[in-house]
């Protein structure tokens, strides 16, 4: 975090974290490439196209660990 940066962006950055720490262990994978995205949905009370901002997450699976025992 720069030190101009708002305390608004530190604290939105720290609930991101959140959500993609809890995903991470909920899915047992690991967040490989976050972006934020323009999509053009309809608006449901106009029937006009509008651009909104969507997020594309993608994990990666983590390897299962298989611990071998020594007789």
């Amino acid at each position: 975090m720069s030190t101009s940066e708002p305390k608004e962006v530190a604290q939105a950055e720290k609930k991101v974290a959140a959500v993609l720490d809890k995903l991470e262990n909920d899915t047992q994978s690991d967040v490989s490439r976050i972006a934020l995205e323009d999509v053009v949905d309809t608006n449901a009370q106009t029937g006009r196209p509008e651009i909104l901002k969507a997020v594309d997450i993608q994990v990666k699976s983590r390897p299962t660990r298989q611990w071998s025992r020594s007789p």
